[in-house]
């Protein structure tokens, strides 16, 4: 890999574009009233499975945080 490359990708970047695409997903599933009032059947997930998507995505983005503080 280039120079170029390396700049491209090096870790601040990656750390910086990977918190922002935690944060939004975190936008997404912090939405519950996209589906109040859906029955439960017709739900396309389950909800504790989103919770724990949900909880994954809180660890991350703690994991990134301590990263980018070193």
């Amino acid at each position: 890999m280039n120079t170029a490359m390396n700049a491209l990708y090096s870790e601040p970047t990656c750390l910086h574009d990977l918190k922002h695409v935690v944060l939004a997903e975190l936008v997404m599933v912090g939405q519950p009233e996209r589906t109040a009032g859906v029955p439960l059947e017709e739900l396309l997930f389950d909800r504790v499975d989103a919770d724990r998507y949900e909880l994954g995505l809180h660890c991350l983005l703690d994991a990134v945080v301590a990263l980018e503080r070193r």
